[in-house]
């Protein structure tokens, strides 16, 4: 099946797994799977590089909130309400931007199960993310020919057309 064939049925999937009952933020997979596409595609080294920073990109999110009320009620309105977030952003790279915004958004936006908890926001979050790596997996395996036995690791480079020989020049 073609890239983009997969990349649809698996895309209109999202439709069931949001859904009004649990309100998922199903954006979170799509930028799983974005951030999977930056590393290369699907393979051991991008899912464990992608896993670690999108958990502490979301352990950011979470400590960020969480300094944000202390600071709060403490200081009242004397700080600022984005100085924690700002100090957190400024230390991440793509990966644990992708894991802290997701978290940050999913909480602010009132998405999961309970809408503002933090928690709540933060399994939800990371989870979708980590979904959409997974999506980004099932993509490439949808996509490559039948019967073909494809190492995880190699599973992207199986699946890409081989480079057209070269065409010598006309003389």
């Amino acid at each position: 099946m073609p890239m983009e064939a997969s990349a649809t049925v698996l895309a209109a999937s999202t439709v069931f797994i949001g859904g009004a009952v649990l309100n998922l933020p199903i954006w979170g997979i799509f930028l799983g799977w974005a951030a999977t596409s930056l590393c290369g595609g699907p393979s051991r080294s991008s899912f464990t590089a992608l896993g670690r920073t999108l958990l502490v990109g979301a352990l950011f999110a979470l400590a960020a909130v969480w300094l944000q009320g202390f600071l709060a009620s403490i200081a009242g309105p004397a700080i600022p309400a984005w100085v924690p977030l700002l100090a957190s952003m400024l230390v991440m790279n793509p990966g644990m931007f992708i894991g802290f915004s997701t978290v940050l958004a999913t909480h602010l936006g009132h998405f999961g199960p309970r809408p503002g908890d933090i928690v709540a926001a933060f399994v939800c979050g990371l989870g979708m993310n980590l979904l959409g790596i997974g999506f980004a997996w099932a993509a490439t395996a949808m996509s490559c020919p039948r019967g073909a036995e494809v190492e995880p690791d190699a599973a992207v480079q199986a699946c890409r057309p081989a480079k057209a020989a070269a065409i010598p020049a006309s003389r």
